[in-house]
């Protein structure tokens, strides 16, 4: 919001200063008075009593929105990262839009957090918004505190992904499971990673004894998955074109993240597919994580085997973890 004439600033080494002059800069001028601190809804608010204007407050949650998203916009997050984070701003921008951040409490946040309370997940990712928002705020000097960082995060499932069953794994390379579904299982099982990750793999990422991609959530970055003698050995046998998709749908097209999960879950719709029902695509990533814990590797190794954090490859294994400390057997050292 452009400032009205009259209001200037003094700069010092470890603040700003802002003061009003009627007048600024003629022979009338009127006396300087000093205003609060810049941003505040008391600035505003002595603004118009000083210079007469009722002037629409900038300093909006919608406002605040729009300049958190274009500064995450400027990251070079993935078009699938920002949806996420959209999800998450679209119910505060709707409920709060028009609020200014400063007046926004403790209180207020829990409550629009018990808004979310049958969706934990979505009501965590809400909350994680509004404290990078009220962060934001803080840095513009909108306010001098951030609320959001009182209060915890509901208590989610803390299974997540879970590692497909044996027979699971069967009915998916069965020759009963469509080519475009084995294909893919094979691939998630190999290499750990997402649906949108998998379904853009081509002979022309295959370098020494490993595949390379690229992982779409973390802005494209390239990831190099090393694959085992007979992993490999299946992968090649798919004589795939060297630019064409290993995973393609029967028509010759590629296959998005939607139309992936509908393959997967028609199969499992099917008797022959029925070992699949309660597991999700997402579980191969899982599965590939057990996988590696169970040959012995520690969670960091996994980690940077897989490309996902730390955290996450302990919240996988936390089962297989936990019987390998309850028998008494051993990984590589933490």
């Amino acid at each position: 919001m452009p400032l009205p004439s009259g209001v200037f600033r003094t700069v010092k080494p470890n603040k700003t200063y802002w003061y009003f002059q009627k007048r600024r800069g003629q022979p009338d001028a009127g006396p300087i008075v000093k205003l609060p601190e810049f941003g505040t809804p008391e600035f505003w608010s002595e603004i118009a009593r000083l210079t007469g204007e009722q002037r629409a407050p900038s300093n909006t949650f919608k406002n605040l929105i729009k300049d958190y998203r274009t500064r995450l916009e400027k990251k070079g997050l993935s078009a699938g990262t920002l949806k996420t984070y959209d999800s998450a701003l679209n119910p505060i921008r709707e409920m709060w839009g028009e609020l200014d951040p400063a007046e926004t409490t403790v209180a207020g946040i829990m409550e629009m957090q018990d808004s979310f309370s049958d969706r934990p997940s979505m009501g965590n990712m809400v909350l994680i918004q509004l404290r990078a928002l009220m962060k934001l705020a803080v840095q513009k000097g909108w306010r001098k505190d951030n609320p959001a960082r009182e209060i915890d995060k509901f208590e989610e499932d803390p299974d997540g992904a879970q590692p497909l069953s044996a027979e699971a794994w069967a009915a998916l390379t069965s020759d009963a499971a469509p080519d475009d579904l084995k294909r893919f299982a094979i691939l998630g099982r190999a290499t750990g990673q997402r649906i949108s990750d998998i379904i853009r793999m081509t002979p022309a990422g295959r370098e020494q004894e490993g595949l390379n991609c690229r992982i779409k959530k973390l802005g494209d970055k390239q990831h190099w998955c090393i694959l085992s003698q007979a992993e490999a050995e299946t992968i090649d046998g798919w004589k795939q074109f060297k630019g064409a998709a290993y995973v393609m749908q029967d028509s010759g097209r590629r296959h998005n993240t939607n139309s992936m999960r509908d393959v997967w879950n028609d199969f499992a719709a099917t008797e022959a597919g029925s070992a699949l029902k309660g597991f999700t695509p997402h579980d191969l990533r899982a599965t590939k994580v057990c996988d590696e814990r169970i040959s012995g590797k520690s969670h960091q190794r996994i980690a940077a085997i897989v490309g996902m954090s730390v955290e996450m490859v302990m919240k996988y294994s936390r089962h297989i973890d936990q019987k390998a400390a309850a028998r008494g057997t051993g990984t590589e050292r933490e």
